[in-house]
Formats: C-alpha cells, sequence, structure tokens
C-alpha cells in the first residue's frame, strides 16, 4: 500500500460506505470526484465523463460540482473516447504536442492524466486531472495511487456498474417499445401495448335490490382511485365487480389485469406478480414484467387474496406504500401506478384475527369493501339470468325456452356455485333438449330434483278420485301454478287453448260467452 492511500485509508472506507448509500450517478461520480482532490494534490481541475452504453461520454462533474448539460463527446472521441477504447490510463505533459488533446489545448492546459473507473473490465467513467497554472508534471506513480483507490472501492463502483447497466438497458428497451409502438400506430391506426389488457364492460344483470345497491356502489367507487376488497362465495360475481369499477374509472383506457394468488407456487407466484431480471451485463440482462408493470396506470386484480404468503405480503405492502418495488432478481426498482382490487371467497377480517393474513397489508387492500351477493339471496334474478344464459349469442331460430316447472326447480335450488353454476347447468340442458323447451329432465339431477320436491311429493297422500276429477284437480293446480295464464297453462297440459277454455267451462269457472 503506497504512502498516500495508507494515510488516506479511514477517509478510503468512509468514502466507501457513502458511495455504497446511493445509485444516483451524479452524486457518486460528485463524490468521487471531490474526495480524488486529496489524492492527487496541485491539479486544478478534477473532471469525470461518464462512459454512455454506445461507447460515447459526456461530462457529468467538476472539481466536486455536478454538471447538468455536460459537453458529450462521440465514440473515440477525445482523450475520454481514447481511454475509454483502449481501457488503460494515459497522460502528458505537454498536451500541446499530442492530438488526443487538442481540445483540452483550446481550454488552455498544459498537462493531463486520464484513469479509467472501470469494473471486470466495463468502463463506468474516465477521471481526468489537469494542470493549467502551475509545474506540476504526471509521473507512473500518479497512476499507480490512483487506481490502488479505485481498487479499494471496487464494492460501491461494481454496484454503480450493475445500476447504470440496468439502466442503459431499460433505456434501450423503452426505446424498442417507442419505435414499435410508433410502427404499430402508423400500420394499424392506433393501436398500443395496453390493448392487449384492455377491457370491455361487463353486464351485470339483475334488477333485484340486491344488485341494484351493488352496481350503485361500484359506480361510486369507479369514481375515486382507492383500493378495493371484493368478498364473496365462488360463482357469485366478484371479477364482473372488479371489471365495472375499472371500465368506469379514469383507468379504463389502460389496463386490466387479473392474477389468481392460488394458482402458483409461491415462487412462481412472485415472478408473475412482480418480474423478473435474469442475465449479466456481459451475457445481456433479459427482463420479464410482471403483472404490476403490466398494469402500470390501469387495474390489477388479485384473486384469492387470502393465498398470499407472509413473505409477499410483505413485499407487496412495500409496493404499495412506495409504488416501487424488485423484480426477482433484480438490482434496479421499479416503479407503477396501479391500482389493485383483491377479492377473496373466504372473510379476510378473519385471517387477520388468526394471524394468518397482515392486518397493515388488510386495512390498505380495503379502503372500500364489497360483498358479491350469493344466487340464493336474490333467486328473483334467477328467470332473467337463466333467459340470458339460454339464448345468449343464438340465432333467434335456436332459441328455446323453460316449461314452467323449469323454472320453479330454478328457484328452488340453493345454488352453491351460484351464478358460475346456473351458467353451466343452463348451457348443459340447452345441449340435452332436442325440442325447442326445456324440461326438468334436462337439468342436472340435483336441480331437477331438489329436496323440496321430495318433500312435496311425499306429503301427497292416497285420495279417492276418478279420473275426471283427477285432470280437473290437474287443470286447476297448473293454472294457478301460472298465475292463471291460460296460453301457457295449455301449453303445459299439452292441449289447445280452445279445449282448456272448454273444460273450465264444464267446470263452471268460466261463463260460455267467454268459452
Amino acid at each position: 500500500m503506497s504512502q498516500i492511500t495508507q494515510k488516506l485509508s479511514s477517509q478510503i472506507d468512509l468514502l466507501s460506505s457513502k458511495l455504497l448509500s446511493t445509485l444516483d450517478e451524479q452524486i457518486f461520480f460528485q463524490t468521487l470526484s471531490l474526495y480524488f482532490s486529496q489524492v492527487v494534490e496541485k491539479v486544478d481541475k478534477i473532471k469525470i465523463h461518464q462512459a454512455l452504453e454506445d461507447c460515447s461520454s459526456r461530462l457529468v462533474s467538476i472539481n466536486g460540482q455536478t454538471v447538468t448539460n455536460g459537453l458529450h463527446l462521440g465514440k473515440g472521441e477525445g482523450i475520454a473516447g481514447h481511454v475509454i477504447r483502449t481501457k488503460k490510463a494515459y497522460f502528458s505533459n505537454n498536451i500541446e504536442r499530442d492530438p488526443l488533446f487538442m481540445l483540452e489545448a483550446r481550454e488552455g492546459v498544459k498537462r493531463e492524466l486520464c484513469v479509467p473507473i472501470s469494473h471486470e473490465g466495463i468502463i463506468l467513467a474516465t477521471l481526468h486531472f489537469q494542470v493549467i497554472n502551475t509545474d506540476r508534471e504526471f509521473h507512473r506513480d500518479d497512476i499507480s495511487n490512483i487506481l490502488e483507490v479505485l481498487n479499494q472501492l471496487s464494492a460501491p463502483i461494481r454496484n454503480m456498474k450493475i445500476f447504470l447497466s440496468a439502466k442503459y438497458l431499460n433505456e434501450a428497451l423503452l426505446k424498442k417499445i417507442e419505435k414499435k409502438e410508433k410502427e404499430i400506430e402508423e400500420n394499424r391506426g392506433g393501436l398500443q401495448l395496453t390493448d392487449s389488457y384492455r377491457i370491455m364492460e361487463p353486464e351485470i344483470i339483475g334488477k333485484s335490490a340486491k344488485i341494484k345497491e351493488l352496481k350503485a356502489l361500484a359506480d361510486k367507487v369507479a369514481e375515486t382511485d382507492v383500493n378495493c376488497l371484493i368478498e364473496g362465495e365462488a360463482g357469485a360475481g366478484k371479477e364482473l365487480i372488479a371489471r365495472r369499477i375499472h371500465c368506469r374509472s379514469s383507468r379504463s383506457q389502460r389496463a386490466f389485469v387479473a392474477i389468481d394468488c392460488s394458482a402458483l407456487t409461491d415462487e412462481l407466484l412472485e415472478k408473475e406478480l412482480f418480474g423478473e431480471e435474469t442475465g449479466n451485463f456481459s451475457s445481456g440482462i433479459k427482463i420479464r414484467n410482471g403483472a404490476l408493470e403490466l398494469a402500470h396506470g390501469g387495474t390489477l386484480l388479485m384473486k384469492r387474496i387470502c393465498a398470499l404468503s407472509p413473505r409477499l405480503q410483505s413485499k407487496l405492502l412495500g409496493f404499495i406504500k412506495e409504488s416501487m418495488t424488485f423484480r426477482v432478481g433484480g438490482p434496479v426498482p421499479f416503479k407503477s401506478d396501479v391500482r389493485i382490487i383483491s377479492s377473496t371467497t373466504t372473510i379476510l377480517s378473519e385471517k387477520v384475527e388468526k394471524n394468518e393474513f397482515r392486518e397493515d397489508l388488510f386495512y390498505v387492500l380495503n379502503k372500500m369493501n364489497f360483498t358479491a351477493p350469493a344466487l340464493r339471496t336474490h333467486n328473483e334474478d334467477i328467470e332473467l339470468l337463466a333467459n340470458k344464459f339460454l339464448n345468449e349469442s343464438k340465432k333467434m331460430e335456436d332459441q328455446k325456452s323453460f316449461s314452467p316447472g323449469v323454472l320453479l326447480a330454478l328457484q328452488e335450488y340453493s345454488w352453491p356455485g351460484n351464478v358460475r353454476e346456473l351458467q353451466n347447468i343452463i348451457e348443459r340442458a340447452y345441449i340435452l333438449s332436442d325440442g325447442m323447451i326445456i324440461e326438468k329432465d334436462h337439468l342436472a339431477e340435483s336441480v331437477g330434483r331438489s329436496d323440496a320436491h321430495f318433500e312435496e311429493e311425499e306429503s301427497i297422500s292416497y285420495q279417492e278420485m276418478t279420473l275426471d276429477e283427477l285432470e280437473k284437480r290437474h287443470i286447476c293446480m297448473t293454472l294457478d301454478h301460472l298465475a292463471g295464464n291460460k296460453t301457457r297453462t295449455a301449453k303445459t297440459l299439452g292441449i289447445t287453448v280452445k279445449t282448456l277454455y272448454n273444460k273450465l267451462h264444464s267446470y263452471g269457472m268460466i261463463a260460455a260467452k267467454e268459452a
């Protein structure tokens, strides 16, 4: 170790800690140039030129002061370009006779030493020591002393190399994306990358009070930008609510991304959610954006949020607080402006009470709360939903209808699978039905023969009656069930309307003129 570095060893340790605490290249190079005034004495100027990705350079610091919009030198231009190309230090004690120093000679510089700041062969910057007014000359000992100090600062220099390589890569990727977006816009009339995740507003079917209240609350929340939590049973329509909020918000023209927290392992979910960086500077860094980046400017729906592990709960909370986080394997954080809507089939507050979910994360996710109602709590919407699922996207000649018994069975069923189960059963019944009427036999056995029907059948006891009396009783019960609609009654009984009127007249239920 040289006498100078021995003298400054404690300061070098302090400097190393200071440089390790920042990833701002302006502060980094400003601090470095200020320190080197103690290492190399009797010089008038200490400059730093930052090496750019294309091997050009830009002046960023003079005598410990940051230079904004500094002089830009092209690839191989000047002494900085020479040192970046050769990766070796260079000095001259008579720069008027050295063509590499033509620019410095015009500025009145008499002598100059230039040393590369590098790590593992990658040049980050060039360090320039200039003499203008003194007789101080440079020697190889100066180079040795400077390189020895830089070697002791290898840890912060390595950090800055990783940061700059990621920064240059991101800038290159952004340029490629901008170029690609411009090409797409020119060729396809303005299509943007976010179109891949742009959605149309879904229709929430229902006229019940519960559905009306739900839609009104969703529209009110859409006007704000708060995170919200949607609770409810599986198949109750939680994603439809999230989509409605997104489509009616100021984020509607941006991305809507959904991710299921229970579908992946903890490691894979972290990569899908936060993204991933692989490779290195020499072989090339590959970045795969996660859901948080893909949803930038838009909405992220996190389904089954209760399945999130404690580790990922902590990382997600950090992102929500700072609007920035790290990709898996990435040294540089990314920022994203995203609204998070989470959904769960369990009561999340109970998970918090059992210490199975972070309380602080629960509160930031649950600024607004929704409950998707179970279908059995608004069964007045079942007929409307069933008819939609039965004939949706069907041609007029292919549309079918339900027999009265089917609608009664649908309304009496408990629907543990909610709207999703109803849709599946209706689509199945359409396929099984050969005619234009859906009968109970076409329904799933669990629906077509509900407990209520079994109880009703078991409660019927034997009574003595003639066939005519049995027919009359059946006609009257059918007419009563269909609220007196004679056309539907005749259709259900398989007779003509005229025959029905005649029978009702014979029972004394209508006048002869009406029959």
